[in-house]
């Protein structure tokens, strides 16, 4: 493998675990909760966590990625 060629973070990632599966998989929860519960404090809840899951899977991990990549 060409050292100068940049592997994607989401390149080694399986197909469960891609950009789409994870936003499609948070918006489902939501919505099942709101349908399930009707209530908006516990579905507030429950989307804040999605959106800290969201940022920290969708943002951080692959600029992390990218910065390791850059060192080397």
């Amino acid at each position: 493998m060409d050292k100068n060629s940049k592997n994607s973070f989401w390149d080694s990632k399986p197909y469960w675990c891609q950009p789409w599966s994870i936003i499609s998989f948070g918006v489902i929860v939501i919505i099942f909760s709101w349908k399930l519960f009707g209530n908006v404090i516990i579905t507030s809840i429950l989307s804040f966590f999605i959106s800290v899951w969201w940022v920290l899977f969708l943002i951080l991990a692959p600029n992390s990625y990218q910065v390791i990549n850059d060192k080397e």
